[in-house]
């Protein structure tokens, strides 16, 4: 069974895990092919993505059981362009899902978190979503290349994934 996990975003990043095991990544803002090009999204790459994990499951005989993407939501602080540009990601995520014929569960951060970390309000959770993976899932590098400081949206992804198999 593979569950895949969707942190939406510019800093976000897609995960595919079989049965607790990452077989597919890809971050928004990773140089080398993320889908986030400059400063636009680019859903050919993120169509491009989620077709390579169905082959990849169809060529073990397996299947997408569930693609779940985090629910974005503007916050008073944030200005009218960054609203809109999170609205976007958002919807690009979940219509590209949609179009490939993928089930697709949209979840909050709260009730992912709390899922996943315990109840409470919790503080620093980029941190503990990097904490977490690298303890359960450490074939998931959350640095590469020349990156140093973990990929939180990789984590948040990978934490998202694993809340979908639950």
């Amino acid at each position: 069974m593979i569950t895949i996990g969707m942190d939406p975003g510019k800093k976000g990043a897609l995960v595919a895990l079989r049965d607790g095991e990452p077989i597919e990544w890809l971050a928004a803002d990773d140089r080398d092919g993320g889908y986030v090009i400059g400063k636009e999204y680019a859903p050919t790459v993120i169509r491009a993505w989620l077709q390579q994990v169905i082959e990849i499951a169809a060529a073990v005989d397996d299947r997408i059981a569930k693609v779940v993407i985090e629910k974005q939501q503007a916050r008073p602080i944030e200005g009218r362009s960054s609203v809109l540009t999170t609205g976007y990601g958002f919807g690009l995520l979940v219509g590209v899902t949609a179009g490939l014929g993928l089930p697709f569960e949209i979840v909050t951060v709260s009730k992912w978190q709390r899922a996943i970390f315990g109840a409470g309000k919790a503080k620093d959770t980029k941190g503990r979503a990097i904490v977490y993976v690298s303890g359960l899932v450490p074939d998931l590098a959350l640095t590469w290349g020349r990156r140093t400081k973990p990929h939180d949206g990789l984590a948040d992804a990978c934490c998202l994934a694993l809340w979908g198999a639950r």
